[in-house]
């Protein structure tokens, strides 16, 4: 029995870390993503011949249908999205926000500024749509810590990996989309949708990422109650 519980409480740290070391409270905090400059290309018959431009290789649509006239189709809008959608800065600005509020910091922009700093390690991330007629999802593979930015000192870590169906209501009123998202969904959609939908996954990832911090605070908060 003892050994249970010495067990149980190891796993508690392990999920809060050092959290209940430190006084957060009106410190400063800033935001580091570290990403490939060309992540893992996940595309299959859809787009081919994507690699070249990281943000596209985040849509994996991969399928053996032979679909490529349709994807083809939307090629030229994929590129103009693309470029009009910095979905990693995006993505950095949520997650900055979200653990400022979570951990009562002061948000700042430059790492060199911040006592802490969150690290996010962004292993894979985009939209998959592995058949052409079924639900897409936004998925989301990464490693999170919470530094300290005097000596680097890894304060808390995550892993977050995460898979959820695309709902509709991401494209906003008046969309055509009424049911499911899927590949041949993504297919018809206009520069503008797709760019709605860009950023509809860079909130989700940051979503994701903070909100494996904030468990963790709760749960330090909880036991400081206790």
């Amino acid at each position: 029995m003892l050994g249970v519980l010495i067990a149980f409480a190891a796993a508690g740290c392990r999920g809060t870390g050092r959290l209940a070391d430190y006084d957060f409270r009106d410190r400063t905090i800033a935001v580091a993503y570290d990403t490939a400059p060309y992540p893992d290309v996940l595309t299959g018959p859809w787009f081919p011949d994507v690699s070249e431009n990281p943000l596209i290789t985040a849509l994996k649509l991969g399928s053996r249908v032979a679909r490529e006239v349709e994807a083809n189709r939307i090629r030229a809008r994929l590129d103009s999205a693309v470029n009009g959608v910095d979905v990693v800065g995006r993505m950095a600005d949520r997650t900055l926000e979200r653990s400022a509020r979570i951990l009562r910091m002061r948000p700042v922009d430059a790492e060199a500024d911040a006592e802490f700093v969150v690290e996010v390690v962004l292993r894979k991330y985009g939209i998959d749509a592995k058949d052409w007629n079924a639900a897409a999802h936004f998925f989301i593979d990464a490693e999170v810590y919470l530094l300290d930015g005097d000596d680097g000192t890894r304060i808390w870590k995550a892993h977050v990996h995460e898979r959820d169906a695309i709902m509709p209501a991401i494209f906003g009123p008046g969309t055509v989309v009424r049911d499911v998202v899927t590949a041949a969904t993504l297919a018809s959609l206009s520069v503008e949708e797709i760019e709605n939908a860009l950023e509809r996954l860079a909130d989700y990832s940051a979503d994701r990422i903070t909100s494996r911090l904030r468990d963790a605070v709760d749960e330090v908060r909880r036991d400081r109650g206790r």
